[in-house]
């Protein structure tokens, strides 16, 4: 039978919910602010703002795949709590946040989701957390 820290879990949901808000702000600043600088031409996609939504969808993937697995835990499910708890481990796309630009220097709300998902010490895998401390490099 699988043992579950469900306090730990809790705060690992609440961690990524914080940092979901601060990339939800900084991806609405980051497109308010090209809304403000935009000519009559239509300009690229802003890579800026791509970067900033690919860790705010890695963050809300994940708070989400947590929250499933403790229901699960509640339920007395521990192999669909497990499953669910693997999958918000190994669902971030390292790919896809690693070529994503972020921009330089980093907003303030954007360098604080980033400290705040590295403080999820043991959740996520290496290569993650890898690409997560590179990211907060200026």
């Amino acid at each position: 039978m699988a043992s579950f820290d469900t306090g730990r879990l809790c705060a690992i949901v609440k961690i990524l919910d914080q940092a979901s808000i601060h990339l939800r702000l900084a991806a609405r600043e980051s497109t308010l602010a090209e809304a403000a600088t935009a000519t009559l031409t239509r300009p690229a996609a802003d890579p800026d703002a791509s970067g900033i939504t690919a860790l705010l969808s890695v963050s809300e993937e994940a708070s989400g795949s947590v929250r499933r697995a403790l229901v699960h835990i509640r339920n007395g499910e521990d192999q669909r709590a497990q499953h669910e708890l693997d999958q918000a481990r190994t669902q971030p796309c390292v790919a896809a946040l690693a070529p994503a630009g972020l921009p330089r220097p980093l907003p303030r709300r954007v360098n604080t989701a980033l400290r705040l998902l590295q403080g999820i010490t043991g959740f996520f895998p290496s290569e993650t957390e890898q690409v997560l401390v590179r990211a907060a490099l200026p």
